[in-house]
């Protein structure tokens, strides 16, 4: 039975880490990267994820981070939901996009034949991009073996104090 459980999540399309958290193997978004850039997806082994982590506290080392000093940083797997979406360059570097936000969505609007409606939304299982949203929202992208970062973005504006 372990070994059919462990085999079911080894394979899934998406795979969650914890309740907070997900890797995003075959989303809208990962074909997205494929078709407009070339990147492939490759599955990250939990020793990716630790790198993901040891290249975040480099990056909050470096006062990357001031946008969200006084509300997450502190608590920053405890408080954020996280989506981790591997993909392979086209120099071959492994890198992990962390796609990171406050709450889940509950809904989100898409047009379906000419109208704006409301659909649910599966985080764990597509790719969640907010315009705005201040300090909750922001993404990152980590090169695996380099272990560096690149393209810390905060989706929409926001003023320190």
């Amino acid at each position: 039975m372990f070994a059919v459980s462990f085999f079911l999540v080894l394979t899934s399309c998406s795979k969650t880490i914890d309740k907070k958290s997900t890797i995003l193997l075959d989303s809208k978004y990962n074909n997205w990267l494929n078709t407009t850039y070339g990147y492939s997806v490759w599955k990250p082994k939990e020793k990716d994820i630790d790198v993901v982590d040891v290249v975040l506290q480099k990056a909050i080392d470096n006062n990357e981070f001031k946008f969200i000093k006084e509300h997450v940083l502190e608590n920053i797997h405890k408080n954020l939901y996280k989506q981790y979406v591997p993909y392979i360059d086209n120099n071959g570097s492994r890198i992990i996009l962390l796609n990171t936000f406050c709450l889940p969505p509950e809904e989100h609007f898409e047009e379906i034949n000419g109208k704006h409606e409301s659909k649910l939304m599966d985080w764990k299982k597509e790719f969640y991009k907010v315009d705005d949203g201040g300090p909750c929202y922001w993404r990152i992208n980590i090169n695996i073996d380099k272990e560096e970062y690149f393209n810390l973005g905060i989706n929409g504006p926001y003023k320190l104090n």
